[in-house]
């Protein structure tokens, strides 16, 4: 019976000491939950409004004369989404003149660079 016992508190200490080697290796402080790192969220782009006052295509650029009177220059790029009177649009139809309206965002350069562009008056909304 003595050897009974001495292989049973044997083999409990060698499951225990089994056991241990695994549990510290996980980090219980962790609090994983199998989610993805979340991305760095990006700064909203800031809205601007007003009317073109000129175009420069060579540069991708166009300035805006604002409510206040200010102006400001905007670039443009490839990845700039333009619609003109509501309908997707290009580059050629930033035009003089015109009114405008968008999103913009400032660049690792410190220049503002337009993410939307609606030219135009924009789809009309129906009578409710």
């Amino acid at each position: 019976m003595k050897s009974f016992a001495k292989i049973c508190v044997g083999l409990l200490a060698a499951a225990t000491l089994a056991a241990y080697p695994a549990n510290a290796q996980t980090d219980s402080s962790s609090t994983s939950t199998n989610k993805p790192a979340a991305a760095p969220a990006r700064p909203r782009g800031k809205p601007f409004s007003g009317t073109i006052a000129s175009v420069d295509t060579a540069a991708k650029t166009f300035t805006v004369k604002l409510a206040s009177g200010e102006t400001q220059t905007i670039h443009f790029g490839s990845k700039t989404r333009i619609r003109k009177d509501g309908a997707p649009g290009t580059s050629e139809d930033i035009v003089a003149g015109q009114k405008v309206r968008g999103t913009e965002r400032k660049d690792d350069a410190g220049d503002l660079v337009a993410s939307t562009v609606n030219v135009g008056e924009g789809k009309a909304k129906p009578a409710q």
